[in-house]
């Protein structure tokens, strides 16, 4: 076999380029071309393995044993951060160009580069989701110093916001005692003038953070106690006005993760941390779940860009390896393992996609909407990269199980996003919490499914009412995950019946929405199987 390199990810795209086409981003697409030579380039996969089998090593005293909390990053890394930031524009794109599509070519952008690299979308994806909340919530002297941007450019250095070109953003949310039951944090923020409270007042942090993503980042959004409640804080790494070290804010380690090896996962304590508030006093929860909403955006779109690559790993090595006389794309079992993988890869393609084209509009009603589909879509999606990852590595043989080959990278990678921004039962629980407090959201996630189901056929009629069915479970605590998937398995299918090839919609009825998950390698002789198959013999038109 040989290594799948050099090649453009959006040019080779073909459902990516449909639904870009469809849900109104062509006027991006020299852009997206771009991005699509960047995030294949052999240049860019080799940054990637070494900044993964290079991480982040956190220094938290310099040589005369004064505190800096400084985590060394080895150089591929912030070559990867400028190219994602200056060149392929991930945190601003859809802040700077707000037209119709601006989030449906930003997701396609974010989709290839993580396929590129993972680790270091946190910090771009946070940097990117912060910005409405900073539209929202900054106060004018906030805004003088944490101004959006400057995202636009990369600076490494660290230095007082003040003294720098860029701008990134991190987050602290969860506890050790609580988790994702941030309502259970103890964290405690005591204003620094007493008679100065509220938002853009300055506070002192006592607490800690189990979890604080991009630990290099100039400013942190975080969770604390004050007098009215759970509030938002901004925790800067240097103190805006005074250009001090925010000598509070300490890390005490770095987690040693499973996958996402270049990014810098810490742990935090504030010790008199200076912090200000951004957003209502006891609103935090509130205010930071802007953030997230457009994080879990990004989950998504993530793991439909890692299935994506999973994807293409495996066609590729099944094209140029023989066994038993024949090349692996040509034996029929494995014709039906990769179409198996190719149907599920197209349809989480057109759900994530969807998804930020949501994103795009401004209406109330479609803001309830896509509250709801972001839930659905991450829960769903994001479940179906590691088994996938799993069924690709096997494409590989033995040599996908060893480090030289990029399989155990995405193996690695792909639970991630399941997990992070609410595992799955956390977002099964925000369904139920968007049907109940917006219960107009169900009705227009059925209208959209209809969408795909114009006719009367007996399909479209079981569609519907198992649809239906779903939505009156989502009472049924203990079956919710059942009913999500249904919700998330029917929308994807009205997406294929309406933007999708037709041969990939039939085989997704037939072999994964009818039938319900199952091994991969199961589709129904119905398939065709070659017609699946046929874009991916040539990387210029899969």
């Amino acid at each position: 076999s040989k290594e799948l390199v050099d090649y453009n990810l959006f040019l080779s795209d073909g459902p990516l380029r449909r639904a870009v086409s469809v849900l109104g981003g062509d006027w991006a697409k020299a852009h997206l071309i771009d991005v699509g030579a960047v995030t294949g380039s052999r240049e860019i996969q080799t940054l990637s393995v070494q900044a993964n089998r290079n991480p982040p090593v956190l220094k938290p005293y310099d040589r005369f044993g004064h505190r800096t909390d400084y985590i060394d990053f080895h150089p591929a890394y912030h070559e990867m951060m400028r190219l994602g930031i200056e060149r392929c524009k991930l945190p601003t794109f859809a802040w700077i160009n707000r037209r119709k599509g601006s989030h449906v070519a930003r997701g396609a952008s974010a989709y290839m580069m993580y396929q590129a690299e993972a680790g270091t979308q946190c910090p771009q994806t946070m940097t990117f989701a912060v910005i409405p909340v900073f539209m929202k919530h900054l106060t004018q002297t906030q805004a003088k110093f944490f101004d959006w941007n400057k995202a636009t450019q990369y600076d490494e250095r660290d230095l007082p916001i003040g003294r720098k070109r860029g701008l990134t953003v991190g987050m602290s949310m969860t506890e050790r005692q609580g988790g994702s039951d941030v309502r259970a944090n103890t964290t405690v923020a005591t204003p620094i003038d007493s008679a100065v409270r509220g938002t853009g007042a300055g506070y002192y942090l006592n607490g800690h953070k189990w979890f604080t993503s991009a630990g290099m980042s100039d400013v942190f959004l975080t969770l604390a106690q004050t007098e009215k409640g759970l509030s938002c804080f901004l925790v800067p790494r240097w103190v805006p006005h005074t250009e001090e070290r925010n000598r509070g804010f300490n890390f005490t380690r770095m987690k040693d993760k499973l996958g996402d090896r270049s990014n810098a996962g810490c742990e935090v304590e504030y010790r008199d941390a200076y912090g200000e508030m951004i957003g209502p006093d006891g609103r935090g929860v509130a205010t930071i779940l802007e953030m997230v909403h457009h994080t879990r955006l990004d989950c998504t779109m993530g793991s439909a860009g890692l299935i994506r690559r999973i994807v293409m790993e495996a066609v590729h090595h099944t094209r140029n390896r023989s066994a038993f006389g024949t090349r692996l794309v040509d034996a029929p079992l494995m014709q039906n393992v990769l179409a198996h993988m190719i149907v599920e890869s197209e349809a989480a393609t057109l759900l994530s996609m969807f998804l930020a084209s949501l994103f795009d509009s401004e209406d109330a009603a479609t803001a309830k909407l896509c509250r709801l589909t972001a839930a659905v879509a991450k829960y769903h999606v994001c479940k179906r990269a590691p088994s996938l990852a799993y069924e690709a590595m096997e494409c590989f043989g033995g040599n996908g199980f060893i480090e030289d080959s990029p399989m155990p990278y995405l193996y690695r990678q792909a639970p991630l996003n399941a997990i992070w921004e609410g595992s799955g039962n956390v977002i099964c629980l925000d369904v139920v919490r968007s049907a109940t407090v917006e219960p107009e959201c169900l009705t227009l996630f059925v209208d959209e499914v209809i969408k795909g189901f114009p006719g009367s056929d007996p399909a479209s009629a079981e569609a519907l009412a198992g649809l239906k069915s779903s939505i009156m479970g989502l009472t049924e605590k203990s079956q919710l995950r059942r009913h999500v998937t249904n919700m998330a398995q029917t929308l994807q299918l009205s997406l294929l019946n309406r933007f999708g090839r037709p041969e990939v919609a039939a085989a997704f009825r037939d072999g994964v929405w009818q039938k319900g998950l199952s091994h991969y390698g199961t589709l129904p002789a119905s398939a065709d199987l070659a017609r699946i198959l046929e874009p991916y013999h040539d990387l210029g038109n899969a």
